[in-house]
């Protein structure tokens, strides 16, 4: 094996070593990375629906009851508006879920689910938690979820939600009275949930690492070539030459020019000592022919 295929070999086992150690580094560093920037997402989502809600109860609701024409309109419900807009936005970005989860709900698609409740009984036995985030399988796919308890501060809410009798008619026509009845202030009802597939930073990570281990690639081939091409002209090139004058003079050839010498690395300096050493058996074998010829 010749000096070109040792050195290349090295090079070849380093780089891989390198690049499995950093690979696997990189893909935890990748994916941590990825599932911040979606739990980021997924958060932004969520304060846009707590905008949403106290928009509609702010300014929306208190226009819509300057009418007084004794109806009622879903729009002036906060969770109703919420849920809306994040529909609309879920049409753009169908792999995020909104959804306000309640125990009791007044429209029946807010019913929670048996994991749902969960999360609100996890609200409810301990107060000071403000906000839940976790992951959960269902149908064998992992999702990603952020949860914020859904709790009666203001008192005009049970104007709708404390007894069917108090509620308004027009309400009760809509949904009926079997629920979103009985709460009580202060009282956590439900849940706040944002959900994402947990697919959506795999994907990411993955495209991330593919990525950095594509640049690496480009990288380690790039040093490759100039490697080879420096030590070629730096090394091999200038040991070939030595090597075939060592041969001639072996061979009692002692004819030829010196090596051409520039620079100050080993190179240079073995050149120079090779220089040397020609000179000195070319003044060695002058003298024994001299020698030879006093003999005779």
């Amino acid at each position: 094996m010749n000096l070109t295929a040792k050195f290349n070999l090295i090079l070849i086992i380093t780089f891989s070593i390198g690049l499995c150690i950093g690979g696997f580094y990189s893909y935890y560093l990748t994916e941590d990375n990825a599932l911040q920037q979606v739990t980021d997402q997924a958060e932004l989502i969520m304060q846009e629906a707590l905008a949403v809600r106290s928009y509609t109860v702010n300014e929306v609701r208190p226009i819509i009851n300057k009418a007084q024409d004794g109806e009622f309109y879903p729009q002036t419900v906060p969770a109703y508006a919420a849920t809306q807009i994040s529909n609309l936005v879920k049409s753009s970005r169908p792999e995020y879920q909104y959804k306000e989860a309640v125990f009791s709900p007044t429209n029946p698609r807010d019913k929670a689910t048996a994991r749902e409740e969960r999360l609100i009984h996890q609200f409810i036995a301990d107060p000071e938690l403000k906000k839940l985030v976790g992951t959960f399988i269902e149908k064998g796919k992992k999702s990603l979820y952020i949860a914020y308890p859904i709790k009666i501060t203001n008192p005009k809410c049970l104007a709708c939600h404390s007894d069917p009798d108090l509620a308004p008619p027009a309400m009760l026509k809509i949904y009926g009275r079997d629920g979103g009845f009985g709460w009580k202030l202060n009282e956590v009802v439900g849940t706040q949930l944002v959900v994402v597939p947990y697919q959506l930073p795999a994907k990411l990570a993955q495209k991330t690492f593919y990525s950095f281990l594509g640049s690496l690639a480009a990288l380690f081939v790039i040093l490759f070539i100039v490697l080879n091409f420096m030590m070629r002209k730096l090394v091999l090139i200038p040991v070939a030459v030595m090597t075939k004058m060592a041969d001639d003079i072996s061979k009692g050839n002692i004819t030829g020019n010196e090596l051409q010498v520039t620079g100050k690395d080993e190179i240079a300096d073995l050149s120079r000592s090779f220089n040397r050493m020609r000179r000195s058996v070319s003044k060695i074998i002058q003298i024994l022919k001299k020698t030879k010829r006093v003999v005779r």
